[in-house]
């Protein structure tokens, strides 16, 4: 039993502290995966409208470089800091995500994208909402993957998936369901995993011609997805004729996709600037290669402003935005509030 004494010790303190609950909501992987592919047209064109609003200044966005903090031995793991804010008419979304790049595998296995992402009360700054994140970064680097495969390439009936994990499955899916593609091929080291991806598209799009391949550039293709963990640039400009060649894995600076004879021969692309801090992109700029002056991002491609020399052949690099994240994050909200 209580004395008075207690209770009257308990409800001063009380009245110090003066804490109060924070509510939030919190969407799973399964719930971001069903929110994000149940009307893949749908959100292509959120993104795409929000994409406009920005670069026709109706929206004003909040965008720091991402920080990545590497782990010891370099190469073994990262974590990454994205914080986004973006301010629309009658609307603010402040989002932050905190990831880490699991090559150890100790406690979280097959999953190399581990962490949550964040949405914040507009005015009152508490966490309101909680996102797995593993496949709401997945979805939104494939989502731009078809952004600009529809800004950059005509036609593009065709395309070729290298690295058949996460990311080139949801690039395939989009690319797939939006752009109104005829065959995708996949290749993968693991010819196991590209026959999956292969077969869980074509159940997803029964429609789409599906093909595993045997080798990357087995099959002519209109567009060459790279989406490889590879320490090595394995694209070069004489191992495809693709008019686009979009690289989404070299994000940090011991990952390369693209060999740096692209440099010279085709126009640069990025969803952001920032793209350039990292991995293909950030070793020519320290080799005197490239020239940030002379990349096109998504605003300008989108305002008519494209600053890259177009020769034909176009490459485009995403290293990972926390504006596509607040964009995402946004549209998950739009549909459906855990």
């Amino acid at each position: 039993m209580m004395l008075p004494a207690e209770q009257q010790q308990i409800s001063s303190l009380d009245e110090v502290l003066r804490v109060s609950p924070e509510p939030y909501g919190y969407f799973t992987e399964q719930q971001v995966h069903r929110l994000l592919t149940d009307d893949p047209r749908d959100y292509f064109a959120y993104i795409k409208a929000a994409f406009h609003e920005i670069a026709h200044d109706r929206a004003a966005v909040e965008l720091p470089p991402k920080q990545l903090f590497e782990d010891l031995p370099v190469g073994i793991g990262d974590f990454r800091v994205m914080p986004c804010v973006v301010r629309r008419e009658g609307m603010v979304t402040k989002t932050v995500k905190v990831i880490g790049t699991n090559r150890q595998q100790q406690v979280v296995p097959d999953q190399i994208t581990v962490g949550k992402a964040f949405a914040l009360h507009p005015t009152d700054n508490f966490i309101s909402h909680v996102f797995e994140a593993c496949l709401l970064s997945s979805a939104r680097t494939g989502l731009c993957a078809s952004i600009a495969a529809e800004l950059l390439a005509k036609p593009r009936p065709r395309c070729t998936i290298i690295g058949c994990g996460r990311v080139g499955y949801y690039a395939a899916f989009y690319i797939g369901a939006c752009l109104g593609a005829e065959r995708i091929n996949f290749y993968d080291l693991d010819r196991a995993r590209a026959e999956s991806a292969a077969q869980a598209l074509t159940e997803s799009l029964p429609n789409l011609e599906c093909l595993a391949l045997e080798t990357p550039y087995a099959a002519e293709a209109d567009v060459i997805v790279l989406a490889t963990t590879s320490p090595e640039a394995l694209c070069a400009p004489a191992d495809t004729t693709a008019s686009l060649v979009i690289s989404l894995g070299a994000d940090t600076d011991n990952q390369h996709e693209l060999d740096a004879r692209w440099s010279g021969e085709a126009a640069i692309y990025v969803d952001t600037v920032d793209s350039s801090r990292f991995g293909d992109l950030r070793a020519w700029l320290n080799q005197g290669l490239i020239d940030t002056r002379r990349m096109t991002d998504f605003c300008q491609l989108l305002r008519g402003e494209a600053v890259a020399r177009d020769n034909g052949r176009k490459i485009f690099v995403s290293t990972g935005s926390a504006l596509f994240d607040n964009l995402t994050i946004a549209y998950i909200l739009a549909k459906g509030v855990a």
